[in-house]
């Protein structure tokens, strides 16, 4: 009788043959072609937002709006893709630690981290971007919280009005 671990053996034995054969290892007297370095896909605003969204919903945050709808018009807005969402005020501060801990996961390294009052802010940094990262656990907003996840391409020239919303106030 076969268990298991016999039947998974015997697949992975049977799949390196086939692809110790194809490489011409066994029974061909060339070597094993080498592997061509795979280029790294860009870094765009629309990767950037998929891997934030992403990230978040995975630690638990409700899905959140990346719409810059209402904000002045003007090229910046292609530089930035931003994330905000209202969570449940008994767990916003876990899936904001959550999400911070899964930025750090793919690569994306704290910069800045700091508290003022009832904010905290952290800024990550991967590949030209960076992610400002806050929860608002301020009293008075009922039983939701406030998480905005904002990535900024660096060089980006932010409009004043929204300067100050988009950009680490350290």
């Amino acid at each position: 009788m076969r268990t298991r671990r016999t039947v998974a053996v015997t697949a992975a034995v049977s799949a390196f043959m086939t692809m110790a054969a194809g490489c011409g290892l066994v029974g061909g007297s060339g070597s094993a072609p080498k592997a061509s370095p795979s280029p790294t896909a860009p870094f765009t605003k629309q990767t950037v937002g998929d891997e934030i969204a992403a990230l978040a919903d995975a630690a638990g945050l409700p899905p959140g709006d990346t719409s810059t709808a209402g904000l002045p018009e003007g090229a910046w807005q292609d530089c930035v893709a931003p994330w905000m969402g209202d969570a449940p005020a008994a767990d916003a501060a876990r899936a904001f630690k959550a999400t911070v801990k899964a930025l750090r996961t793919q690569d994306w390294e704290i910069v800045s981290s700091h508290a003022e009052q009832d904010v905290t802010f952290r800024t990550l940094a991967k590949r030209g971007w960076k992610v400002y990262a806050r929860h608002y656990a301020m009293e008075g907003f009922g039983t939701e919280q406030i998480v905005s996840l904002t990535a900024v391409e660096d060089g980006c020239e932010l409009p004043e009005a929204i300067r100050g919303d988009y950009e680490d106030p350290a």
